[in-house]
């Protein structure tokens, strides 16, 4: 793989990750053609952050970029596990719930089932946002930024700025680099 290639996968995660990164938010989402892997495996080791493959596409799959242990922070949360109940979810296991998330993608990408906005949970939305966006199917929502929120609309607008803060403060550290060291982003999660 050329340094150009690696560097635009590089800040690619940066870019759509760094919250995640810089423990701001439980994970991220990030689609990457199957020759990046090399790229997201490198640049995620030492860093604290784990990779899943939620989806395949044609031409790129979706990966799921988090810190484990807020995802089981989120799944201990006793609204969290009456929602994911709710949703049909038995199991709320990491393992089983990224299962569930799997196969629901794959479903819904077949045209076979609704899209699993639970996802949202997992991505550190609120609860109320996710549930607001499933009952209004995405209208009627107060703010819109990284996510459409039905909340509490400052809360909301605070994390977003916090997101845009962590974004600009790993692009500073790497934009100026004529190429993307291994393990910048680990440097940037210290």
């Amino acid at each position: 793989m050329s340094e150009e290639r690696m560097r635009k996968i590089s800040l690619q995660m940066i870019f759509q990750c760094a919250p995640t990164f810089q423990r701001i938010k439980p994970s991220s989402l990030i689609m990457l053609c199957p020759e990046d892997i090399e790229v997201l495996e490198r640049q995620t080791a030492e860093t604290g952050v784990s990779v899943c493959r939620l989806g395949r596409g044609n031409q790129r799959d979706m990966w799921l970029l988090y810190r484990e242990e807020a995802l089981e922070h989120i799944l201990r949360e006793k609204e969290n596990r009456r929602f994911f109940r709710r949703m049909g979810y038995e199991s709320l296991s990491l393992p089983a719930v990224f299962h569930n998330v799997r196969m629901r993608l794959a479903a819904h990408r077949d045209g076979e089932g609704e899209y699993p906005h639970e996802l949202g949970l997992l991505l550190g939305y609120p609860l109320e946002d996710v549930q607001g966006f499933i009952s209004n199917r995405g209208k009627n929502y107060l703010y819109s930024g990284y996510w459409k929120v039905y909340g509490d609309v400052e809360k909301a607008r605070q994390l977003f700025q916090s997101y845009d803060r962590a974004r600009k403060q790993m692009l500073a550290m790497a934009v100026p680099s004529a190429a993307m060291p291994k393990g910048v982003l680990a440097l940037a999660c210290v």
